[in-house]
């Protein structure tokens, strides 16, 4: 079995998961829901490849960090997995009918005061992009198999209010690396696509008790 394969049997598999979701009491009242897409597709050698953005720098939040495609949710969202897929065509150009969603993650959260679901969709051949200028700095196409390496992974530091905090990060290349948010929802789904414990859930509620302080 190549990679590939066993990639897509693990995505298969996400529905098998005891998604960790946050208490609703946990959630601070001025927190917006919102919704992430981690856009998979296959390439002909057997790998996979994943889609993130580089947000530009004027954006009111997260400007100028990587990200998955996502936004808050808005009351015609049917569910916020339609508004993962409603956010990844505004903002990539990706057709939702091209995507299947094969399952979602933890919940995570961003500092910027969202509660963000992150969704795992997968593209039976990489997709036409047609980036949204606006929101859309760069698209940044990856080879999973290489953000895997564990070279490739380390801890970015950040400070914030103040103290020096830790996230994890993921390097594929001298220039090009994502950390904070963005990272962790990969290491979730990596360290599933590896059949391993993840300790995400409980770190993120955790950061949250410190956040609420």
């Amino acid at each position: 079995m190549n990679f590939q394969q066993h990639f897509l049997n693990r995505l298969r598999a996400l529905p098998e998961r005891d998604t960790q979701t946050f208490p609703a009491e946990a959630l601070p009242a001025e927190f917006s829901r919102a919704a992430v897409l981690l856009p998979f597709w296959p390439t002909a050698a057997g790998g996979v490849e994943v889609a993130m953005m580089l947000r530009p720098d004027g954006m009111p939040s997260h400007a100028g960090q990587v990200s998955f495609p996502g936004g808050r949710c808005h009351a015609q969202d049917a569910t916020p997995a339609d508004t993962a897929l409603r956010e990844t065509h505004e903002e990539l150009g990706i057709n939702p009918a091209e995507v299947r969603v094969m399952g979602r993650l933890d919940d995570a959260f961003s500092v910027a005061g969202h509660h963000v679901i992150p969704y795992v969709g997968w593209i039976d051949q990489r997709p036409r992009l047609n980036p949204n200028p606006r929101e859309v700095a760069e698209v940044l196409i990856v080879d999973v198999e290489v953000l895997m390496r564990p070279e490739n992974a380390y801890e970015h530091k950040v400070i914030f209010r103040g103290a020096e905090r830790t996230t994890p990060a993921f390097r594929w290349s001298a220039d090009d690396y994502v950390w904070g948010l963005t990272a962790d929802i990969l290491l979730e789904l990596l360290l599933w696509v590896r059949s391993e414990p993840s300790n995400r859930a409980a770190l993120r509620m955790q950061r949250m008790n410190i956040l609420a302080k």
